[in-house]
């Protein structure tokens, strides 16, 4: 069924940081000694700019407060974070593109282990993100498949619409993201917005 959709990144687009990074904060809040992992954690980060090592290895060091934190405290990250860090400007759109019937689905990179709280905003239809490996019912720092991100992102997508029997109507659908690293998802629909980390939504992506 071809259904007119809103697809919006949550870094710096849903949320005016990165994630990630805001998560490792909370979790060293919650679990102070989780700050002892800080040092690896930025040696991996600058080796994975440097080339040196591949970005999922330091993306799966910063993920280390999930091995600690509890689904409630996951909840409590975006009750008392996330929610806290929405771009209002964006948030705005994004009800008012529910309000005209569009399917609204979030796709990102990072993990769906937090955000899938966003399924408690009555606003949003679908979430798309990195998955994590959980052993025995207990997540770990590890993806789980490949990060979704680029092209990932897009395949996520695509098998998301096929679960659910669905097709994008290209010339009536929207996206929104602050990268071109999003091209491949921003690529599904004729009207592509950029967010900007400073300035809300400012124009149309063109390429």
């Amino acid at each position: 069924m071809k259904s007119t959709f809103a697809i919006f990144d949550v870094d710096y687009t849903i949320i005016k940081g990165d994630s990630m990074f805001l998560m490792l904060i909370f979790g060293i809040k919650k679990r102070p000694l989780i700050i002892f992992y800080t040092p690896i954690i930025l040696v991996k980060i600058v080796l994975a700019l440097l080339g040196i090592i591949d970005i999922r290895v330091a993306k799966e060091a910063i993920y280390i407060p999930l091995k600690f934190l509890t689904e409630k405290e996951l909840e409590g990250f975006y009750n008392e974070v996330l929610l806290n860090n929405l771009n209002i400007e964006v948030m705005k759109r994004l009800k008012q593109h529910k309000e005209e019937g569009h399917h609204i689905l979030l796709a990102s990179a990072s993990p769906e282990a937090y955000l899938s709280w966003f399924k408690k905003n009555n606003y949003i239809d679908g979430i798309i993100g990195t998955k994590i490996k959980k052993i025995d019912d207990k997540y770990i720092n590890e993806i789980e498949g490949e990060n979704c991100k680029g092209g990932e992102k897009l395949k996520r997508i695509n098998q998301y619409l096929e679960e659910r029997n669905l097709e994008i109507d290209f010339e009536n659908s929207f996206a929104y993201s602050d990268s071109l690293g999003d091209k491949p998802m921003l690529s599904l629909v004729k009207n592509r917005y950029k967010v900007s980390k400073t300035q809300g939504i400012i124009g149309e992506f063109i390429w």
